[in-house]
This record gives C-alpha cells, structure tokens and sequence, in this order.
C-alpha cells in the first residue's frame, strides 16, 4: 500500500515513517510538514492510505479529510488529542492512534488496512469484470440480433443437387415460382419465388433492379 505522512512536526514524522518501514505492506512514498502541499500531493497522486495529524496550522487533518475528493484513501489519524475520534470517524478513518504510537497498536492498525484496501481490489475488479461481461453481452446480443443470410444454395435439380456458394452468382431472374441462377456460366433452377429467395441473400450484395430480377453487385 502507497502511504502518505502528514505531521508539522518533523520528529514525530519521522518517527512514523520509521515504525511504519516495520511493516510489511506499507510503503511510505511522501511525506509533508504543510497540510495544502500534502493535499496537492494526494489529490495529484491517489495513495493508498494517509496517515494524518489532526492539530496543525493553517490546516488541521479534519479540514484536510473533508476537502479530499474520489477516489478517497483510507484515513488514520495519528495525534496526541484523544478528544477529536470521534470527528475522526465521521470521516470514515479507518483507525485512531494516539502520541506516543505503540507500536502493536500500529500493527494491528496496518493490519485493518490491508483488509480494507484488498476488499476493495476485489471490488474494483468485480466492476471490471460486470463491465466486460456486460461489453460481451451487449456485443452478443448485437452479433444475433443482425439477420444471418446464406452463404449456401442448396438447388435440387433433375438428377443431381448443386450446393452452390452464394458469392458465386451473377444474377438471378424469375419465372413463375422458379428462380434462374446464374453463377459462372451456367444456369441452375431451384424452385422458390423471388420473396423467399431475397430473405435467404444479403440485401447490401444482392440488389433487385427489377421485380423480377437480382444482380450480385460484387460481380
């Protein structure tokens, strides 16, 4: 976990970095003594966890917490005041350690970290995968909703059936209830009207330039 200290007062901050170089998870990539640079930092940077000083001037934590905006870390309040916790909360902070820091307290502080960040990992890749299953299902739904045309005629003539590829035909032209296919020369009769026929063929291929007549525009 990425984590930002934020204490105006240098020892106190450089003793928490020190503690929290103890555990295994953390990594402390910033640290800042003015409240404004750490909040420019941390909106610029999204960490994962701040650990945060409650009294300090020009800007106490509170006021810090309540001007972070989404996607907001995991909040500990780090102070001597034990009068300010329940403030602290209200920010939704995970935890609220008191000066000096014990060092189990920030153990087990940590610890509910690493739960909450990896519950959220595990939330943040459930939304990806709803996303992609939802992209494919929408993607699904708009492959089986376009028509399927031939690709295909299967043509039964006397003593012989033609299984003649569709991007084959030149144009066809009809006589009664039977269809003269042209395709490469030769002439095949399939037995069909020109309505049924024009459902089994891609429109944007096969033009009708007559009501009686279709012509293969890729031909």
């Amino acid at each position: 976990m990425r984590a930002v200290v934020v204490d105006d007062e240098p020892l106190a901050r450089r003793g928490l970095i020190h503690l929290l170089g103890k555990e295994p998870g953390i990594n402390v990539v910033a640290d800042f003594g003015q409240p404004a640079r750490a909040l420019e930092y941390i909106t610029a940077h999204h960490p994962d966890v701040v650990f945060l000083d409650i009294m300090m001037p020009g800007m106490s934590g509170l006021e810090l917490a309540q001007q972070l905006t989404a996607p907001q870390p995991s909040l500990v309040f780090v102070t001597a005041f034990d009068d300010y916790a329940v403030r602290a909360f209200e920010h939704h902070a995970v935890d609220y350690l008191l000066k000096p820091i014990d060092p189990e307290r920030l153990t087990a502080a940590v610890a509910a970290l690493s739960v909450r960040h990896q519950g959220l990992q595990v939330q943040v890749e459930n939304e990806r995968l709803k996303a992609a299953i939802a992209e494919l299902q929408q993607s699904i739904t708009a492959r089986t909703a376009q028509p399927s045309f031939n690709e295909m005629l299967v043509i039964k003539e006397v003593g012989r059936t033609t299984r003649l590829a569709v991007s084959t035909i030149d144009w066809v032209d009809a006589a009664g209830d039977y269809m003269c296919v042209h395709a490469q020369g030769e002439t095949h009769i399939l037995r069909s009207t020109m309505a049924k026929l024009q459902q089994q063929l891609d429109p944007s291929v096969f033009l009708r330039v007559h009501r009686s007549a279709l012509v293969n525009v890729n031909r």
